[in-house]
């Protein structure tokens, strides 16, 4: 196959078409100082990858000994993944400039638009990872990079024109497939810079000791929950879309709140009463009775939809914020942090009930979360079956550092100290009467 015949093939043809339309031509595509070029561009490749190699175990070896810095961490680790497009766009560019210097502009055409495609990409690629989210960094990095690149090869007026062309209409706005795809971009980009702006100001308020937790928490959600809609507002305004075509769509909008988002609104509601009214807020100890069981707890984050509450376990249990307005919650830190434990402690009859009194008195003299005032009490409650039952009350203020690890080391101290005093603590008796009216024969042997 000659040359001519090559390059009458149907699909080489249009991809001549295509170089053609964004500025290469034949004498371009098939000239010396296209081989030139393009043999820079694999030498460039080749000296990239091997200098990655070099570097990366050095590199590698440096960053480790880095402590404390996680966010200059981050910031290295990244530009270190990101190694090899900077010894390329820096070969690049050391031979675009060296070809610009020595030859026309037409012979370096080709070595310019790939040094700035890698360029871009470097740069979108690096910029666009400090974003920690990961579905948005990689939305922007495509969309940007797509962009530049249609820019860089001068295709971007006629993917406009493209996007433009395709749409349909709504009252009197015209939406388009350029329209969309604006409103999309500009959309994530502000609430992600929202969401930035809305945790730096988070951050702020929770360094500040003369706020109230629950003050701290609700603050931060109004805001967040204020700049979201603004974002979404200003988006679809800078786009052009005039908010009386969307009234079409506010009907299914209710009715799909009204139905589908029901929940959502409800726990949403109900988590900005709590931080109203201060019944709950981070850090207060709490028992709810749930339909798993009854769960006892701190605190530890309110959210927009659930309250996340740290059990002894160390398991964090997302319970709805409606759950905390229908069920009666136990609150142990809500106005006052002093709880009073009661415990049963029963001992026998034969027992000196008045000694009895004073070594369970006795027993939570040494126990340093044990409070002198109120002070400790203990009462007799009754007379039961087979024991006189007392009742053991005394005073903590710190249910934060749990309830029953106090109450089984007060019971091991009672317990020590009836073992030395030989008190009795008794298990149930029970007296068994035989009632028959056929007489029982006993025979003994002989």
């Amino acid at each position: 196959m000659t040359l001519e015949e090559f390059l009458a093939l149907p699909i080489i043809s249009d991809i001549i078409e295509f170089l053609t339309s964004i500025g290469f031509s034949q004498s371009t595509i098939f000239s010396r100082w296209a081989v030139i070029q393009f043999a820079i561009l694999i030498a460039a490749i080749c000296i990239a990858k091997i200098l990655e190699a070099k570097v990366e175990e050095p590199i590698t070896n440096q960053l480790r000994k880095i402590e404390g810095q996680r966010s200059l961490l981050r910031f290295l680790l990244i530009l270190q993944k990101r190694i090899f497009w900077l010894f390329l766009s820096a070969q690049l560019w050391t031979g675009y400039l060296v070809l610009k210097t020595i030859t026309w502009p037409s012979n370096s055409y080709i070595i310019r638009v790939m040094t700035g495609l890698a360029t871009t990409w470097f740069i979108i690629s690096f910029f666009s990872r400090l974003i920690k989210n990961r579905f948005i960094s990689r939305l922007i990095a495509i969309i940007a990079w797509g962009v530049a690149a249609l820019y860089i090869l001068g295709l971007l007026p006629r993917a406009q024109s493209a996007l433009d062309t395709a749409g349909f209409t709504i009252g009197e706005t015209r939406v388009s497939a350029l329209l969309i795809l604006e409103s999309g971009v500009l959309l994530i980009t502000l609430i992600w810079l929202a969401m930035l702006a809305s945790s730096f100001i988070s951050s702020a308020l929770a360094k500040n000791e003369d706020i109230s937790p629950s003050v701290k928490v609700l603050l931060s959600k109004v805001l967040r929950f204020f700049l979201l809609c603004l974002a979404v507002i200003f988006s679809l305004s800078a786009v052009g879309i005039d908010f009386t075509a969307l009234a079409v769509f506010s009907g299914a909008v209710g009715i799909g709140i009204g139905l589908g988002l029901q929940k959502i609104v409800s726990n949403f509601l109900s988590g900005i009463i709590l931080l109203l009214d201060k019944s709950i807020k981070p850090g207060d100890v709490i028992e709810i009775d749930t339909v798993s069981g009854s769960t006892y707890g701190w605190v530890q984050h309110l959210g927009a939809r659930y309250t996340a509450v740290r059990t002894r376990d160390g398991t964090e249990t997302l319970i709805p914020n409606e759950v905390f307005i229908d069920s009666p919650v136990t609150n142990w830190t809500h106005t006052n942090k002093s709880v009073r434990r009661k415990l049963p402690i029963g001992v026998s009859y034969d027992t000196d009930v008045e000694k009895a009194i004073e070594l369970c008195l006795k027993s939570i003299e040494d126990i340093p979360r044990v409070l002198k005032v109120p002070k400790p009490v203990c009462l007799i409650k009754g007379f039961g079956d087979s024991s006189v039952d007392l009742e053991l009350r005394f005073w903590i203020n710190d249910p934060e550092g749990g309830v029953a690890n106090i109450s089984s080391k007060v019971y091991l101290e009672v317990w020590k100290l009836f073992q030395a005093e030989n008190i009795e603590i008794p298990f149930p008796q029970r007296d068994l009467n035989i009632r028959s009216s056929i007489p029982i024969e006993i025979k003994t042997k002989k």
